[in-house]
């Protein structure tokens, strides 16, 4: 475990954060006194069975799990691209024309 004080941690915080990514812990100090500890989510206890504190919301009513709905098969149609008469709407325009002058 790394040990880093307060100020270290401020000064430098993406480098801890990269060490903790990389499975290490950081242990924040304040004065020699621990602080706090920075564990990378895939090293806790929790992560290998589940989050507990996500069921613990839901069982509470705080949160809700997703709604799965399909998304119809024809929400990125071409057909919807083209109009009746045949001609693109307005946004494949400004797309292929964007296309056209290479921005």
């Amino acid at each position: 475990m790394i040990k880093a004080n307060v100020t270290e941690i401020k000064n430098r915080l993406s480098h801890y954060l990269r060490l903790v990514k990389g499975g290490e812990e950081v242990e924040i100090v304040d004065r020699k006194t621990p602080l706090a500890r920075i564990v990378g989510i895939g090293n806790t206890p929790d992560s290998k069975k589940g989050a507990s504190w996500v069921k613990e919301m839901y069982d509470l009513g705080i949160v809700a799990p997703p709604k799965k709905t399909e998304v119809p098969s024809s929400f990125l149609s071409i057909d919807q691209l083209i109009s009746s008469q045949g001609n693109t709407c307005g946004v494949l325009d400004a797309l292929l024309e964007e296309r056209d002058k290479g921005r």
